[in-house]
């Protein structure tokens, strides 16, 4: 089943570029990245990196409400890479990955 997203900001969207399960909107002035997550009840992360490399505007869809916002607020403004080293290899459970160790997934596709 393949998923899509949509832009918020109408007449932003230049391209989609697709990289696995990994789509990225090139946008305007932006990059918004969109990570659809596996293992998880989160089903995408959705965020952006700016030129200095720090982490923005975290939306988790689905999942644990108050984790995954907390999640966000806690890395709004961090270095990818620091942030990256804070929250890769955090379970969920007996799950082998977490919302968390997603949005690692995530950011280090992104810098890649």
């Amino acid at each position: 089943m393949e998923t899509f997203f949509t832009s918020k900001k109408p007449g932003y969207l230049n391209q989609t570029c697709s990289l696995s399960s990994f789509l990225l909107y090139c946008l305007k002035e932006v990059d918004i990245m969109v990570y659809k997550t596996s293992g998880v009840c989160s089903s995408a992360i959705s965020f952006e990196i700016d030129e200095q490399g720090k982490v923005h505007d975290v939306k988790f869809q689905g999942g644990c409400s108050g984790n995954t916002q907390g999640v966000a607020k806690l890395v709004e403004g961090m270095k990818a890479e620091e942030a990256i080293s804070r929250l890769e290899g955090i379970l969920c459970g007996s799950r082998p990955t977490s919302c968390p160790d997603q949005l690692s997934k995530a950011l280090k596709e992104a810098l890649n």
